[in-house]
């Protein structure tokens, strides 16, 4: 069974009637998605885009033998056009260098639509569009890497891709299926090093979100893995300008049927991944502001004034059971999470208590989950002197 891509999201068919068999096999797989495992709307337009051609496509079981996924990180940033600027804020610095500080990646590359001598990465990297973005790009700890790519104008199906969103998706999908890796959205934050779930044996690896989809924000495959065949082809093909339509509920719904086939894919709990949501409830526990009553808060101004060292703030394995005492009654427990979709309420005009933006005294204060849950990263960008009293309140960079 093998796909042969063509371009992005477009397969060319194998005719051969040799494999006509295994062709009815998958389609009749793929129907059975359409009618259980899909929304409705999603599952009218699966059923119409096998009939229309795709049953004679095949997949090859053996495509894809990496023991296990690379350790590379993608982010994709797509530019509206040749004269906008990189808009990297320090919550965008901060989700980057988390990933390089817990995962020790081979590489962490930046996709994007324009060259690495181009005047938006010229502009970043002199300073002039923001010093976060300034950091990002030239920063031999981050060693970001750009890769110039096509960004599609139109899905397989001939519908227009109009939200940067969307094409970051397309993108996304296209890049982890040729090279593998672990793609991240830029408000996600490492908490922990993900080589345990990269050498499991799976193929690839995703992790729910509210509701039960399979979030499309951060997940991680081998090269040319089962899932990311079918997803890059499907997302094409269903594509409707629907916010999740093309993104998670294909995965969704793929990645559920390969659980059933060994190694080929492991979907991780809510809390693995994607805790929160962009529920008002949620981002007021992630970020609402709240009094430190038992100091575990820090005292910034002093910090900075007399150039003292941050405290590490570890936490013992059995130290919420023997010391209670010394944790907020409003505080999360991380130790289940690995990577923390922060989803922020600004798309959503929500207003959180006490919270206007992401800033290193905001963090560094620690009077919110969200706070407590990246200190460590920040903690080592003071000490690396990458903070300056200046940047406290500093989230654009400007």
């Amino acid at each position: 069974m093998v796909f042969n891509f063509t371009s992005l999201g477009t397969p060319t068919c194998n005719r051969l009637g040799t494999f006509y068999v295994k062709a009815v096999i998958i389609t009749a797989s793929f129907l059975f998605l359409t009618f259980v495992l899909l929304p409705s709307d999603t599952k009218s337009q699966l059923s119409s885009s096998l009939s229309a051609g795709s049953s004679s496509q095949q997949l090859d079981s053996s495509a894809s033998t990496a023991e296990e996924i690379p350790n590379i990180v993608h982010f994709v940033y797509i530019l509206k056009d040749s004269a906008t600027e990189f808009n990297f804020g320090f919550s965008h610095f901060l989700s980057v260098f988390s990933a390089r500080y817990f995962l020790h990646p081979d590489k962490i590359i930046l996709h994007t639509n324009c060259l690495p001598d181009s005047l938006p990465v010229l502009a970043a990297k002199n300073g002039t569009s923001g010093k976060w973005n300034n950091l990002l790009f030239n920063l031999s700890d981050i060693n970001l890497q750009i890769n110039p790519v096509k960004v599609p104008l139109a899905a397989s199906n001939g519908i227009m891709i109009q939200n940067m969103e969307h094409k970051s998706d397309f993108v996304r999908v296209a890049q982890v299926y040729e090279q593998g890796g672990i793609y991240i959205d830029f408000d996600v934050h490492v908490l922990r090093d993900l080589a345990p779930l990269r050498r499991a044996g799976f193929k690839a690896v995703g992790g729910r979100q509210v509701g039960g989809q399979i979030n499309s924000g951060t997940f991680m495959a081998v090269p040319k893995s089962k899932a990311m065949a079918i997803w890059k082809m499907k997302m094409g093909q269903l594509y409707t300008g629907g916010w999740t339509t093309h993104s998670n509920e294909v995965i969704t719904a793929v990645g559920e049927r390969l659980v059933g086939e060994a190694g080929e894919m492991l979907i991780m709990e809510r809390e693995a991944f994607a805790p929160g949501s962009w529920n008002g409830a949620d981002t007021d526990s992630l970020f609402q502001v709240h009094k430190n009553t038992n100091n575990s808060g820090i005292n910034v101004t002093d910090v900075f004034a007399n150039k003292r060292r941050l405290p590490d703030f570890k936490e013992g394995l059995a130290d919420r059971w023997n010391y209670p005492e010394r944790f907020e009654s409003w505080e999360t427990d991380w130790s289940k999470t690995y990577l923390l979709h922060a989803f922020t309420p600004d798309r959503w005009s929500h207003k959180v208590p006490g919270f206007d933006h992401i800033t290193p005294r905001y963090i560094l204060e620690r009077k919110s989950n969200f706070a407590r849950a990246v200190y460590p990263v920040v903690k080592i960008m003071y000490e690396k002197g990458w903070i300056k009293e200046d940047d406290l309140d500093s989230y654009d960079g400007k």
